[in-house]
């Protein structure tokens, strides 16, 4: 190793050589790269015969042709790998980062994929070794890595050439628009974060990147949107459905009223087992479970309809002794549709989402239901029945008090004694 007064120079050495190939007449080309005292070989699918091979100059001599590839595509091959490894252990001197020739190995097979033709760049192979390293720092599920991997395809196809150095403030302004052909403002502002996330850790592996996307921080407006829930009247149309000949939709909508019951999420009610309800001496049902997404415990007394709820598939001996059968998500959303529009909910609620500075108005039918209906619809009724903010927040796991202000907006009861209160003041 040696100083340069901008940069450190690593000393390697590269060579190429031939590795027999059994059973045929060809060999292989392999490189060979040498640093710190330690080699690593970096194999090629190029094939040829020993006798046409320079040992010297380590190149394929003149006039030799093989599998229709000539001696000058060859060696042009050769010299792309040459000049890439080169690439690598100058990118590491300039940022003043030790080579890994472990690393090196594993980028050269990625950028390669073991033929002589390239197949992507660094910025992506940099993004999937990112979604894989944070995914087990982070503790991510299945569905953060799926929004990542979503976010680099959605790159691959915006630019496929794209280069670390390319995010400049121009650049992103160009994605912040392609985005916006498929996406509103709330889902652009979180992809650019995402993607703001991935250039600060490579920056933190010193790569060399444009940092000019630190300054970027664009001003979208943010989407209006109300909170979906349903009211008491609502709820009551769904429970008094008759359904006994529709066994899917019959346990849909238990699950969906047990959710309106304690507040659940879906991912905390398709976990939840025998274990974790039990009664009291009183005879009173309590519910004490590790919330999936938040790690909080959360412990409270069974709603009446909930316990009903429970009873009705206590003796169903479920594996691993679940309490209910478990719907796939997109099943449960799909089921959820059908049963509003089984109870024939009528009205709908209108969102405004902003498409970069355009505001566009949406209206969702009430009987478009889902999973996060039934947990809005907890938290609101709650409210309107005048339970603390605080004691609700016990129950759903919220720890962030700003989280609960849309729900706090929706709270009619709330807002109308006010109103009563003023108008007793005004009207003595």
């Amino acid at each position: 190793m040696e100083m340069n007064n901008d940069y450190i120079i690593y000393q390697r050495s590269i060579n190429c050589s031939l590795i027999p190939s059994s059973g045929t007449k060809y060999h292989r080309i392999r490189l060979r790269v040498t640093y710190n005292g330690k080699r690593i070989d970096l194999h090629t699918r190029i094939r040829v015969e020993p006798k046409y091979w320079n040992s010297k100059t380590q190149r394929v001599k003149r006039g030799y042709t093989c599998c229709e590839e000539s001696d000058i595509t060859i060696n042009a091959a050769l010299n792309t790998y040459i000049k890439y490894v080169n690439l690598y252990f100058m990118d590491c001197e300039r940022n003043f980062r030790e080579p890994v020739l472990t690393d090196l190995r594993d980028k050269f097979y990625y950028l390669y994929k073991k033929t002589g033709k390239l197949k992507t760049n660094e910025f992506f192979y940099l993004f999937e070794e990112f979604i894989k390293i944070r995914s087990g720092e982070k503790g991510w599920g299945q569905i953060m890595k799926d929004v990542y991997q979503r976010l680099l395809e959605k790159i691959r196809k915006f630019k496929p050439d794209i280069k670390l150095t390319d995010w400049n403030v121009q650049t992103l302004e160009s994605f912040k628009k392609y985005l916006a052909k498929s996406m509103y403002n709330d889902a652009i502002k979180k992809r650019l974060s995402y993607l703001k996330s991935f250039l600060k850790w490579a920056k933190s592996k010193h790569y060399a990147v444009n940092e000019e996307f630190e300054t970027y921080n664009p001003k979208l407006p943010t989407a209006q949107k109300q909170v979906r829930y349903l009211e008491i009247e609502e709820l009551e149309k769904i429970y008094s459905l008759n359904l006994e000949d529709n066994k899917a939709l019959d346990c849909t909508r238990d699950f969906f009223l047990f959710q309106c019951y304690t507040a659940l999420r879906y991912s905390d009610l398709k976990q939840l087992k025998s274990s974790n309800i039990y009664k009291d001496k009183c005879g009173k049902y309590f519910i004490r479970l590790l919330t999936e997404k938040d790690n909080d415990v959360i412990n409270f007394q069974l709603a009446k309809r909930a316990v009903e709820i429970y009873k009705k598939y206590i003796d169903l001996n479920l594996p691993d002794n679940l309490v209910f059968p478990v719907l796939s998500n997109p099943n449960y959303n799909e089921h959820l549709k059908e049963l509003g529009k089984a109870a024939d909910l009528t009205g709908e609620w209108v969102d405004y989402e902003y498409r970069l500075q355009e505001k566009i108005e949406i209206h969702i039918p009430k009987c478009d239901l889902s999973s996060h209906t039934a947990r809005r619809t907890f938290i609101v009724t709650a409210l309107n029945e005048g339970v603390s903010t605080d004691l609700i927040m016990l129950i759903t796991g919220h720890s962030d008090y700003d989280v609960m202000k849309p729900y706090i907006k929706a709270n009619l009861k709330g807002t109308s004694s006010v109103i009563d209160a003023l108008d007793k003041t005004y009207c003595r």
